[in-house]
């Protein structure tokens, strides 16, 4: 059997050891505030280093239904471990509205841009 790395070999950056752990304590008020590392304020780089999980696929989806077809419940709860992704969920999606037409190619299949006015509270 092959090694995991081998077949899906990791970013440049972790593989020549740049790699900077704290990239993991994303917080979508920095992000909105462009004030996150550019992993995460730069919404190309962002879903281009994402991996769309069926979870974060299916996410993604109860939101473009909602904004676009008026379909679906308003409030979506995030049940997810610590560490289960819960803040990378929401910056996806704030990527998705405020800089969807910027990402386009990058996004499921089928999505519209609805461009709603944005707003983020965090703390």
């Amino acid at each position: 059997m092959k090694n995991w790395f081998d077949i899906i070999p990791p970013h440049a950056d972790i593989r020549s050891g740049d790699f900077d752990e704290a990239i993991f304590a994303a917080d979508v008020g920095d992000v909105a505030a462009g004030a996150a590392p550019p992993d995460y304020n730069d919404p190309y780089l962002f879903y281009k280093k994402t991996y769309l999980t069926e979870g974060l696929r299916n996410l993604l989806t109860r939101v473009n239904r909602k904004l676009v077809q008026g379909q679906g419940g308003s409030v979506i709860e995030i049940q997810t471990p610590f560490g289960g992704g819960k803040t990378h969920a929401l910056v996806a999606i704030y990527h998705y509205l405020k800089h969807g037409e910027k990402i386009r190619e990058l996004l499921p299949r089928g999505f519209d841009y609805p461009q709603p006015r944005v707003s983020v509270i965090a703390g």
